[in-house]
């Protein structure tokens, strides 16, 4: 049928060893084709360097400014992001998203695959 939940009522959690506060939106609605997280950044703070398994992700930019880091291979760019930004990454490119102020994230990966992420070592 359907899932709604209200923002507000997505319980915020405190990941050990990872700077923004998350929102998992994709477990509050048991979305099974995308993962859905809303993460809550303060100015400064950033996530882990990291790219996917297999989930390509989808991004956009709900309030403040990024710094977005994104590498494949050789080529490494470095992306000011804004409200109302939309960026795609394959799964194969490295990303990392710093805060300029305090700032909120939407991202989707598809296809819904628990523990995807791989850390740089």
């Amino acid at each position: 049928m359907y899932s709604l939940v209200t923002f507000d009522d997505v319980e915020r959690r405190d990941l050990e060893g990872e700077a923004p506060t998350l929102r998992s939106v994709g477990h509050a609605l048991q979305s099974e084709e995308m993962r859905l997280a809303v993460w809550e950044y303060e100015a400064g703070e950033e996530n882990a360097f990291h790219r996917q398994d297999r989930q390509e992700e989808f991004y956009v930019v709900l309030d403040g400014r990024f710094d977005v880091t994104i590498e494949r291979g050789d080529d490494r760019d470095v992306l000011e992001l804004r409200r109302n930004d939309f960026l795609v990454v394959p799964p194969e490119s490295w990303r990392q998203f710093e805060a300029r102020e305090p700032s909120t994230l939407l991202a989707v990966g598809a296809p819904n695959v628990p523990d995807d992420a791989i850390l740089e070592s």
